[in-house]
């Protein structure tokens, strides 16, 4: 790479530029700067940020070979920036965004033209100025030959315009829950997209809050006939430049045809942040809907699905008193860069049920707020939704996975979640390939199979209930841990339990405590019962079950008993297993979501499952022995304290 454009680097463009992570960075800058090939002087310094020449930096990484990239020359112009350029000021990304985009449209170099050829060939390009004249126009001298350098750095247009995207997007932590998404949630969005424009001529009307490489997913999955339709503000521009970039046809800027139309919006959008506002958006668009038309709302799930104050509940219910709302998702949180425990819910909007009783409607609800979005995971939730827009027949054809039909007047009437717990939100199966597998696991087990043997058949099922709602109940209590010091463990006496014990269960019982001691200092401390469940919730989440109970449980770790008169269908063995795959915090337990089974079955799956449990454990003995066996047979010969003989080589020898 040669150029005339000073390009600069800061030392996180050097990790990003050599491959290795941000301090080694600065571990170069200190350590070799009296070396003889010493690592280059600052070139400059902005907002704290020290600065290096580019091309520097990568001649050096190159002659002294650090880092892991053998083409840190090559790629030095995308790690890079010209003096004047800002990767967090929009307007400067959009800018060369379009000289990237004029590039690709033209299939010409755009740096080292003069401003006007630049303009003259953008109108030519784009001469409704839908998408280039403007930003080009605002280019800054050196703009256009960086351009061109980050183009070939990156190895097409297209992916410099992705780059520009995502540092971009980077910069901009602040904006909270309207930053970009994760992969796995623009694929969900592709997926609910591509089956609801399937087999029917539409338009894909794009929100401002969905970002150009979404809506280029958009149009690489959905139909031919299926035109886009985005807006003609900053973000829709954006959108277009990078269609233009992928060789894409350019959407429309306003609807041209009476065909149904598909709205997806995300939200909070431009003007609209606060919950009243995001519901007041999210009102406007279903009364501009038709009957044909159809809607995908992203927010987040304080807004959509969960409890909101008392004023934004009516605007709440107002939308789902149009009989619009047809599907409400809860998404597991992780989805929004820049706010990773926000969770995210779906909004699908589809034709109105004003001819249908509000007493007879009914609205799909999931529950995935602890699933992964897996590629099945994604099908499965789409299979749902489909199925749930359609008619009657449909729904009753359909064998829901993660979906469960609600009555809408129970939704109205709610004050609280839309979204409580379904059955299926927390398994990783088809309950309808439970059986046959059930089947092949057993028959993997060889000699190890159980006594009790499930029988195939429908069964009766109960809805799983979160923490707090169960010990509202009565069915569960929450005790806390007895705060033991160091001075007070024995050797003999009492188990205690602590919280890091959890995470290596085979530790529980090296801690004790003298009962009479113990007793005398904690007067009020409980001791564990059989069938307690004792959990941690940091670093995380752990739970155990005593068998025998009679244990000290010690602060910060707690103890959640069932309820032996008013169990619940809640099982021990259950919870444990749900706890260790629920997300951890403070207070983050209140909020765990446990599974129950009906009261006639609770027994034998308990005995099941302790036998099981037991099976393992003997496993795990015989296992420890095997691998202290082999280490000790290894040292002894490496140490030639024992000696082993071949006896076929000790045969041959004496066969002569």
């Amino acid at each position: 790479m040669s150029t005339s454009t000073s390009l600069l680097i800061d030392l996180t463009g050097v990790a990003r530029l050599a491959n290795v992570r941000r301090p080694v960075a600065s571990v170069w800058r200190t350590r070799f700067a009296s070396a003889p090939d010493a690592f280059p002087r600052v070139a400059s310094e902005k907002g704290g940020r020290l600065l290096f020449d580019a091309m520097s930096v990568a001649q050096w990484l190159a002659r002294t070979e650090h880092g892991n990239n053998p083409d840190a020359v090559a790629d030095a112009a995308a790690a890079a920036t010209p003096a004047d350029f800002d990767f967090a000021e929009a307007s400067h990304v959009a800018a060369v965004d379009a000289l990237l985009a004029l590039r690709a449209a033209s299939g010409e170099s755009v740096g080292g033209l003069a401003v006007n050829e630049l303009r003259r060939r953008a109108v030519a390009a784009d001469p409704d100025d839908s998408c280039l004249v403007t930003e080009v126009s605002t280019a800054r001298e050196t703009w256009p030959e960086w351009a061109d350098l980050l183009a070939d750095a990156a190895y097409s247009p297209i992916q410099a315009s992705q780059l520009l995207e995502r540092r971009h997007g980077a910069t901009q932590s602040s904006a909270g829950s309207s930053s970009p998404l994760t992969g796995d949630a623009e694929a969900l969005l592709v997926a609910l997209t591509k089956a609801l424009t399937a087999d029917r001529q539409a338009e894909l009307v794009v929100g401002a809050r969905v970002t150009p490489s979404l809506v280029a997913e958009f149009v690489s999955q959905i139909s031919d006939e299926v035109d886009v339709v985005v807006s003609s503000l900053t973000e829709g521009r954006g959108i277009r430049r990078r269609l233009l970039c992928d060789g894409l046809m350019l959407p429309a800027r306003h609807s041209v045809q009476d065909a149904s139309r598909l709205y997806i919006e995300r939200q909070p959008s431009r003007g609209a942040g606060s919950t009243s506002e995001m519901l007041q958006a999210i009102d406007e668009l279903v009364l501009g809907m038709r009957d044909r038309d159809r809607a995908i709302v992203l927010a987040p799930a304080a807004v959509l699905a969960e409890p909101v104050a008392p004023a934004d509940g009516l605007a709440r219910t107002d939308v789902l008193r149009s009989g619009r709302v047809r599907a409400i998702v809860k998404l597991p949180s992780g989805l929004v860069t820049a706010a990773p425990r926000e969770a995210l819910a779906l909004w699908v909007l589809g034709r109105e049920t004003g001819d249908v009783p509000v007493a007879d409607r009914f609205t799909a609800v999931s529950d995935l707020s602890h699933a992964a979005l897996t590629t099945a995971t994604r099908a499965d939730l789409t299979s749902d939704v489909i199925a749930a827009m359609g008619s009657a027949r449909d729904i009753r054809a359909h064998a829901f996975r993660f979906t469960r039909l609600v009555r809408t007047t129970l939704l109205l009437a709610s004050s609280g979640a839309l979204v409580t717990a379904s059955v299926s939100a927390e398994t990783p199966w088809s309950s309808r390939d439970l059986p046959a597998l059930l089947d092949r696991a057993r028959a993997d087990l060889d000699d190890d199979v159980p006594l009790t043997a499930p029988a195939a058949g429908p069964g009766p099922t109960v809805a799983p209930a979160h923490v707090e709602s169960l010990i509202s109940e009565g069915h569960l209590r929450a005790l806390p841990g007895t705060r033991v010091t160091a001075e007070e463990y024995a050797g003999s006496g009492l188990v205690a339990i602590a919280a890091e014990d959890l995470g290596q269960p085979a530790r529980i019982g090296e801690r004790r405590v003298d009962p009479l001691a113990f007793a005398a200092q904690h007067p009020s401390a409980r001791l564990t019962a059989a069938g307690d469940v004792v959990f941690r919730t940091a670093p995380t989440p752990r739970a155990w079950v005593d068998p025998d109970g009679s244990k000290v449980v010690v602060h910060p770790a707690r103890v959640l008993r069932i309820d032996q008169a008013d169990p619940g269908g809640l099982v021990p063995e259950l919870i444990a297993a749900d706890v260790e795959r629920s997300p951890g915090g403070a207070g983050s337990w209140r909020r765990w979501n446990l599974r129950r089974v009906p009261p006639l079955v609770s027994a034998p799956l308990r005995a099941a499952l302790t036998d099981l449990a037991n099976r393992r454990g003997a496993l795990a003995r015989r296992i420890e022995a095997l691998d202290t066996y082999a280490e000790l047979l290894a040292a002894g010969v490496v140490f030639g304290t024992v000696t082993l003989s071949d006896d076929a080589a000790t045969a041959a020898s004496e066969s002569r």
